[in-house]
């Protein structure tokens, strides 16, 4: 083989043991978390939206050579919703990226469940997992009454 195509299997198969090894790590992982979030969600804590960063970017087409679009998934969690991804057109994430702090973004009209998502999108929410339950455990606390103690997760 020549130094090019070694250097491309390697690549390859670096690309296969990442999202292998990230696949593992979110299917013994995220389901668990989506349950609890759900039992959450049942008991009235919802209208919850956090997003982090893009994790994953592929051709909207089969292949860069024939368009020019692509599409984005960000690592989210919504509540209804739990761990997932929000979904963008490559020109809606650059759009997205230009507005104001301040600006709302609905992420429920874009949000892909983890069970739905594409291996390689599962593969790398779960590092960012974490990032998004911190946001949801700052912005939800209990303040007490009736017996219940002050707690901040």
């Amino acid at each position: 083989m020549n130094s090019v195509l070694e250097q491309q299997v390697d690549a390859l198969a670096r690309l296969a043991s990442t999202i292998r090894t990230g696949l593992t790590q979110a299917e013994l992982a995220v389901p668990p978390i989506n349950e609890l979030l759900a039992e959450l969600a049942e008991m009235g804590v919802c209208n919850f939206e956090y997003e982090g960063p893009a994790v994953y970017c592929r051709p909207a087409g089969r292949s860069s050579d024939y368009d020019e679009s692509f599409i984005i998934y960000s690592a989210a969690l919504t509540l209804p919703g739990g761990i997932g991804a929000a979904l963008w057109s490559s020109c809606e994430y650059s759009e997205r990226a230009e507005r104001f702090y301040s600006e709302p973004i609905d992420l429920r009209s874009r949000f892909v469940a983890f069970a739905q998502c594409p291996g390689p999108v599962k593969a790398l929410v779960v590092s960012h997992t974490g990032k998004l339950l911190d946001g949801l455990l700052r912005d939800v606390r209990l303040i007490g009454g009736d017996g219940l103690a002050a707690s901040q997760f």
